[in-house]
């Protein structure tokens, strides 16, 4: 069965075709993901803006075409943060279920995490009692912790990248008044993060069992990109990178003293991620600090393959819609 998988985010529209055969198996035919900003201006109006919602649906309308090319059976798409916010999402997935005739889900902070989480474990290699997971979007983070195949917890929390760099950084390079105002504000967030780890009992983290941290998404992949100086970005070669925290305090010393464009420039920075880097980085150290730890696992696999993996499922919740 050639299942297609559409992750429509803050910041960028991702799809993934592959042929599914059950279980975990399955095979990637095609990806793809286009940087459109869907959630720009967003927190200041709270609406989505209408250059937005066009440059989402132009990248929609391309994800259709290379699903139609490949003779894809199933289409599961999903919107997460900002659409979930919006006061005219409905209106955005009924223009694309009109225009496209892809179907788009809502789903919550929680549903999202649990698909990441079980896309960000497939490719990991190495031993881990634990893994302490955490995704970045443009208008949320995501925490996971789970033991073996168990999710022992999940928290979504109201920090996002896009908004972070539309509502605190107005120079370029950012001043230090405006990083410390968003290191603060990021800070505060994680740290009531762990205290719901704390009063459910699971942080500290067990001694019991050997604990991994991993960063999913955008800012995670580009850290691991940057690190690796890749002219060309290579999935194999990002997934699975270690990178210790002492490295990503030398990378982020690196590019706040750069303008956007001048990041631009670097190996491994993709075009769209120049500015919403700072934020990123800064939710990355955040989670490391607070959360003590010293190394980052950075794997290029997340709520995508979730969404493969839930086609068929015993008990999933994510419905399949038929190509039409």
């Amino acid at each position: 069965m050639r299942v297609a998988a559409i992750d429509v985010g803050t910041n960028t529209v991702r799809l993934l075709i592959a042929d599914y055969a059950g279980g975990k198996n399955f095979t990637p035919v095609f990806r793809k993901e286009i940087i459109v900003r869907l959630g720009e201006g967003f927190s200041s109006q709270g609406v989505l803006s209408p250059e937005a919602m066009d440059r989402a649906l132009e990248a929609l309308r391309d994800f259709k075409k290379s699903i139609n090319e490949r003779e894809t059976n199933k289409i599961i798409a999903v919107a997460t943060s900002v659409v979930r916010d919006a006061h005219n999402g409905k209106d955005f997935i009924d223009n694309v279920r009109e225009q496209t005739e892809i179907e788009i889900i809502l789903i919550s902070g929680e549903t999202e995490a649990k698909l990441a989480c079980r896309g960000a474990v497939l490719p990991v290699d190495g031993e881990y009692g634990q893994a302490f997971i955490f995704d970045i979007g443009g208008g949320s983070t995501e925490f996971i912790l789970i033991q073996r195949a168990e999710v022992l917890r999940v928290e979504s929390i109201d920090l996002g990248v896009v908004h972070l760099t539309e509502k605190y950084l107005h120079h370029d390079p950012p001043q230090e008044e405006e990083l410390a105002t968003i290191e603060k504000i990021i800070t505060t967030k994680i740290q009531n993060v762990r205290k719901q780890f704390q009063i459910a009992s699971l942080y500290p983290f067990s001694c019991d069992h050997r604990i991994i941290l991993i960063g999913i998404a955008g800012t995670p992949t580009t850290l691991a990109a940057l690190d690796l100086q890749l002219a060309q970005y290579d999935r194999g070669k990002v997934t699975n990178h270690l990178i210790e925290i002492k490295r990503i305090r030398e990378i982020f010393q690196e590019l706040i003293a750069k303008t956007a464009a001048e990041r631009l420039s670097l190996p491994g920075m993709q075009k769209g991620r120049e500015d919403l880097i700072i934020p990123g980085i800064l939710i990355s150290m955040g989670v490391m600090e607070v959360f003590e730890f010293s190394v980052l696992r950075v794997i290029d696999s997340g709520i995508l393959e979730g969404l493969v993996l839930s086609y068929s499922s015993p008990g999933a919740s994510i419905p399949c819609f038929s190509k039409r």
